[in-house]
C-alpha cells in the first residue's frame, strides 16, 4: 500500500461514492494532477477496495465518438447494471473516453453507474461538466511527513529527519519524482542519513537536467523556460511582450512545463532547473537578456526590487536609470527588514560610480543597521570614501558605538582618533560626540584603554556645559578615573556629565553616577541614577545595575539585590552582562557562591576599561573562597600586570593589589608583598580619598608585624569609621582581628573579630561575616554558626531582651519577666543595638521584622 501514502482521504471518497450510487444514481468523478501525481495507482486502490463491495468495476471502455461502439458500450453496461452497480475506471482520459463517459452518464442518469476519469487535461473535464453531479478529486503533491513515511516504508528503517526533508525537496512531492529518486539511492546504497544528503541533493540535480532536453524541443518552450528563467515570473504577459510571442503560444508552452514537472506554480519546481536551463545560453547573451529583461519590468512598472534582482547581473549598467532602480529597490529592502538584499543593491551602484556620496551615506546607514559583527569591518571601508567631513562624523559616531556594542575595532578606533586629533573642519558639537565614542570605543580594549589613558583623556575646562559636553564628560570621568591621577578632576567631570538637561544618551550618565562611587560620593551617584531609572528605556536596566553597584558598595546589599533583580525585569534589558556580573558580586557577599559563578559565566569576557578590574578580583574571591589561593593569587597579579600595562592605576576601582598582598603574606612570600603595597600607597597619595588611604594602610598593616601592624590597621578602622564604605570597614576590623591574633594577643583578636561577625552581619555580608566567625572561634571565640541577618548575631538571651522591648516593655519589666538584674537587661540592650544597627527603642520592632 506504499502508493497509497498520502492518499488514503481521496481513496475514501472515491470508494464512498461508488457505492451510494446504488441509491443515489449516476455519479461523475474527476481525478486531476500533473504527470506522476499517483492517479493511476489511485485507480487501482479503488479498484481493490472495491473488491470488498458488491459492485462490478469496469477498467477502460471501448472510447470514441462512433455511434455503434457507444451504443454497445452502453448495452453492456445496462446489462452489469441490472446486477449490481457499475464503477468505470478510465485512466488517462482523453476526449474519446470523454465522449463514452458523457455518453453513458445521459442515458443512465438514474441508474447505479460510477464514472471516475484520472488525467490532468482540464478542457477534457469541461466537455462533462453538465452530465450530472460531479465530484473533483485534486492530487496534492505529498506533504514532507508523507514523503518521510515512503522513505521510511522504502529503506525499512527509521531515517534521519534531514535526509527525508531533502528527498521532499528533491521530489517536490511528486510520487513518481520520489520513486525514481529513493530507486536511484537504493541502487546506489546510500544510508538514510545526514551523510546521503549531499548525495539526495546531487542526484536531484540529474534528475531535472536529465528531462530537459526532451522537454526544450516542444514548440516555444525552449524560449519561454529561459524567459522564466530570467524574469522570475511564468506571467504569459510578461513573457510573451519579453519574447514578442502571442500569450496563447505562452500559456501552452507554460502548461506543458507544469505539465512535466519543471514548473510549480508560477516558480520552477527544483532550485536547478534555472541553472540548468541558462546554461546553454552564452555569457554575451544571457547579458541581453537580463538587461532587456530589467528594461521591460522597468517600463511596466514593475516593483523596482524586480528591476534590481536583473541589473545586480550585469556587468556593465550603461543607462543612468539603472543606478536610481537599484537605490530605490535599497530603500525597499530595507523598509522591509532585508539588509543583505539592500547592502547587495547599493554594493553594485559603487561598483558602478565609485564614492556616489548619497550612495555611501545610504550604504553606511545600512551596514550601521545590521549590527556590529556583520557591519564593522566593511563600515571603515565605506567611511573612507566619504568626503563630506559632517557625514563622515556621523556615520564614525554609529560606527564606533556598534563596535562597543560588538567586537573591538581597532579600524573604527583609528579613524575616530584622526578626526580628534585632526579636528579641523568640523564644529565643537560634533567633534564632542566623536570624542565621547573614542573614549566609549576605546576602553572595551585593552590596548585601546591604554591608548586612550595615554592621549586622549580630557580636562572638564576644556568640556563645554552643552548636551555633547555632557555626553563627552561622562565618558571622560571614567577613563580619568581609571588613570587614577586626580579625583578633583574625575569629580569634576563626572558631576558635569550629570548638568541637568537633554540627555543625549543614556550611558554616559549611568558612567558617570558609577564614577562618583569610586570617588567617595555614592550618596550622588545614587541620587542621579533614580533621576534617571524609567525614562532610559532599555539603559534602564544598565542604570539599575549601577544603583545596584553603588547600594553593593556602600554596604547596603538588600537593596543592591532588591535593584539588581529589578533591572532584569526590565524589557530586552541592555548590557546584560554587566547586570550578570554585578549581580555576581552581590551574590558572592550573600554567600551563595554557585549562584555568583553561574552568573559570573553568563556575563562572559569582561570589555576592559569598563568590568575587567572588577570581575577578576571576584573571581580571585571565589577561588579562593573555595581553597584555590595559588589559582586566586596568580589571576589578581595577571589582572594586576594588564591594569598597569593599559595605564589603569586607580586604587580603588579593582583593589587586586591589595587582595594580592594579603595572599602573598599568607604564603610566606613577604618581599613581594612589601613591594606591592608601596605601589598601592603611592598610587593611593595620588587618588587621596579615605577609601585609598584605608586600602593603602590595610596593605601596610598586612606587610608589618607586631604593634606596628596592629597600629597600622587601626589607622585604616579609624579612616573608614563614617565613611559610606561599611563592607571596606567590616574587613578593616576582621583584619585587625587577625593581626592580633598572629600577634598572640587572643582576646585583643576576639574583641575585633566579633565586632567584624557584627559589622558583616548588618550588612547582609555572609561571606565576610563567616570568614570573621572561622577566625573568632580560632581565636578561643564563641559563636553559633552563622545566618545571612543582622538578628541571627544575637544570642538567646539577647533576642528575648529585644523582642520584650519591641513590645513596649520597660527595663524593669524585662528585668521581672526574666529574673535577671536591671543592669543585665540594660548590657543586653546595648549588645542588641550595637549588632542591629539601631539606636533608638522604637527601631527595634522594625529591625527585628525586617531580620525575620
Amino acid at each position: 500500500m506504499t502508493d497509497l501514502v498520502g492518499r488514503t482521504v481521496e481513496c475514501e471518497t472515491l470508494v464512498r461514492l461508488a457505492v451510494a450510487s446504488r441509491d443515489e444514481g449516476a455519479r461523475l468523478a474527476f481525478v486531476r494532477g500533473s504527470r506522476g501525481t499517483g492517479k493511476s495507482s489511485l485507480l487501482a486502490a479503488v479498484r481493490d477496495e472495491l473488491a470488498a463491495h458488491d459492485v462490478t468495476v469496469w477498467c477502460g471502455a471501448p472510447a470514441g465518438d462512433d455511434y455503434a461502439v457507444l451504443s454497445e458500450s452502453y448495452r453492456l453496461a445496462v446489462e452489469l447494471m441490472a446486477r449490481r452497480p457499475l464503477v468505470l475506471l478510465l485512466d488517462d482520459a482523453d476526449a474519446g473516453d470523454a465522449a463514452t463517459a458523457g455518453f453513458l452518464l445521459r442515458r443512465a442518469a438514474e441508474s447505479p453507474l460510477t464514472v471516475v476519469l484520472a488525467g490532468a487535461a482540464d478542457p477534457v473535464f469541461a466537455e462533462l461538466a453538465e452530465a450530472g453531479p460531479v465530484t473533483v478529486v485534486d492530487l496534492a503533491p505529498l506533504t514532507e511527513l508523507d514523503v518521510a513515511e515512503v522513505v521510511e516504508r522504502t529503506f525499512g528503517c527509521a531515517v534521519d529527519p534531514a535526509f527525508a526533508a531533502a528527498c521532499s525537496r528533491v521530489s517536490g512531492g511528486n510520487p513518481l519524482s520520489l520513486r525514481t529518486l529513493l530507486g536511484a539511492l537504493a541502487g546506489r546504497n546510500v544510508p538514510p542519513d545526514v551523510r546521503g544528503v549531499a548525495v539526495v541533493g546531487e542526484l536531484g540535480r540529474r534528475m531535472v537536467a536529465g528531462g530537459l532536453p526532451h522537454l526544450l524541443e516542444e514548440p516555444h518552450v525552449p524560449e519561454v523556460a529561459r524567459a522564466i528563467a530570467v524574469l522570475g515570473t511564468a506571467d504569459a504577459r510578461t513573457v510573451g511582450r519579453f519574447l514578442g510571442l502571442p500569450e496563447p503560444f505562452v500559456a501552452r508552452a507554460v502548461d506543458s512545463l507544469r505539465h512535466n514537472e519543471v514548473l510549480a506554480g508560477s516558480a520552477f519546481r527544483h532550485e536547478d532547473v534555472c541553472g540548468a536551463v541558462l546554461s546553454a545560453v552564452p555569457t554575451a547573451a544571457l547579458t541581453d537578456l537580463r538587461q532587456r529583461a530589467a528594461t521591460l519590468l522597468n517600463d511596466e512598472g514593475r516593483p523596482a526590487e524586480e528591476v534590481a534582482e536583473q541589473l545586480v547581473w550585469l556587468p556593465e549598467l550603461p543607462e543612468g536609470w539603472m543606478c536610481c532602480a537599484l537605490r530605490e529597490a535599497a530603500a525597499t529592502a530595507v523598509r522591509r527588514g532585508d539588509l543583505a538584499t539592500a547592502e547587495r543593491y547599493l554594493t553594485r551602484v559603487l561598483a558602478q560610480v565609485p564614492g556616489h556620496a548619497a550612495t555611501v551615506v545610504e550604504l553606511a546607514d545600512v551596514l550601521v543597521m545590521m549590527g556590529a559583527d556583520a557591519a564593522v569591518p566593511r563600515l571603515t571601508e565605506v567611511v573612507d570614501q566619504l568626503t563630506d567631513v559632517g557625514e563622515k562624523v556621523r556615520i564614525l559616531c554609529r560606527v564606533g558605538l556598534l563596535a562597543v556594542a560588538g567586537s573591538w575595532s581597532e579600524a573604527a578606533f583609528d579613524r575616530l582618533a584622526l578626526i580628534v586629533d585632526e579636528g579641523a573642519g568640523i564644529d565643537a558639537e560634533a567633534l564632542a560626540q566623536v570624542h565621547a565614542v573614542l573614549l566609549t570605543v576605546g576602553l572595551g580594549e585593552q590596548d585601546g584603554t591604554a591608548r586612550l589613558v595615554e592621549r586622549y583623556r580630557l580636562s572638564a575646562a576644556t568640556v563645554r556645559d552643552t548636551p555633547s559636553g555632557r555626553l563627552v564628560a561622562g565618558v571622560a570621568a571614567q577613563a580619568e578615573m581609571l588613570a587614577g591621577e586626580s579625583v578633583e578632576e574625575t569629580l569634576a567631570l563626572a558631576r558635569l556629565g550629570l548638568v541637568p538637561g537633554a540627555v543625549a544618551h543614556a550611558g554616559p550618565v549611568v558612567t558617570a553616577a558609577a564614577v562618583l562611587g569610586v570617588c567617595g560620593e555614592p550618596a550622588e551617584g545614587l541620587a542621579a541614577l533614580d533621576r534617571l531609572i524609567g525614562t532610559a528605556g532599555a539603559l534602564d536596566a544598565v542604570a539599575l545595575a549601577a544603583k545596584a553597584g553603588l547600594l553593593e558598595r556602600t554596604g547596603d546589599l538588600a537593596a543592591a539585590h532588591a535593584a539588581a533583580r529589578s533591572a532584569f525585569e526590565v524589557p530586552e534589558p541592555a548590557e546584560v552582562a554587566v547586570l550578570h556580573a554585578t549581580t555576581a558580586s552581590i551574590l558572592f557577599r550573600r554567600g551563595e557562591f554557585a549562584d555568583a559563578e553561574a552568573h559570573l559565566d553568563q556575563a562572559g569576557e569582561p570589555r576592559f576599561g569598563w568590568t575587567y578590574g572588577p570581575v577578576m578580583v571576584l573571581k580571585a574571591h571565589l577561588l579562593r573562597a573555595r581553597g584555590d589561593v595559588g589559582g586566586a593569587l596568580d589571576l589578581l597579579l595577571e589582572c594586576g600586570r594588564r591594569l598597569q600595562d593599559a595605564g589603569v592605576h586607580n586604587p580603588v576601582w579593582a583593589p587586586w593589589w591589595l587582595d594580592a598582598v594579603c595572599l602573598l603574606v599568607r604564603v610566606n612570600r613577604r618581599d613581594e608583598a612589601a613591594a606591592l603595597a608601596q605601589y598601592g600607597a603611592e598610587r593611593a597619595r595620588r587618588w587621596n580619598t579615605p577609601e585609598a588611604m584605608a586600602l593603602s594602610l590595610m596593605a601596610a598593616g598586612m606587610v608589618a608585624e607586631g604593634t606596628i601592624a596592629a597600629e597600622l590597621l587601626e589607622s585604616a578602622v579609624t579612616k573608614l569609621a563614617g565613611t559610606s564604605a561599611r563592607p571596606l570597614h567590616a574587613r578593616a576590623v576582621r583584619l585587625l582581628g587577625e593581626s592580633r591574633l598572629a600577634n598572640g594577643d587572643a582576646k585583643g583578636a576576639r574583641e575585633h573579630l566579633r565586632a567584624a561577625v557584627n559589622l558583616a552581619i548588618r550588612l547582609g555580608d555572609r561571606a565576610a561575616a563567616q570568614e570573621a566567625r572561622d577566625l573568632l572561634v580560632l581565636a578561643g571565640g564563641r559563636m553559633p554558626r552563622l545566618g545571612a541577618r543582622p538578628a541571627d548575631a544575637l544570642s538567646g538571651r539577647e533576642r528575648r531582651v529585644a523582642e520584650l522591648a519591641a513590645a513596649g516593655a520597660t527595663n524593669r519589666e524585662i528585668a521581672g519577666e526574666l529574673f535577671v538584674t536591671l543592669r543585665t537587661v540594660e548590657s543586653h540592650l546595648s549588645n542588641v543595638y550595637r549588632k542591629l544597627g539601631v539606636e533608638l527603642r522604637a527601631d527595634l520592632e522594625t529591625s527585628l521584622r525586617n531580620t525575620a
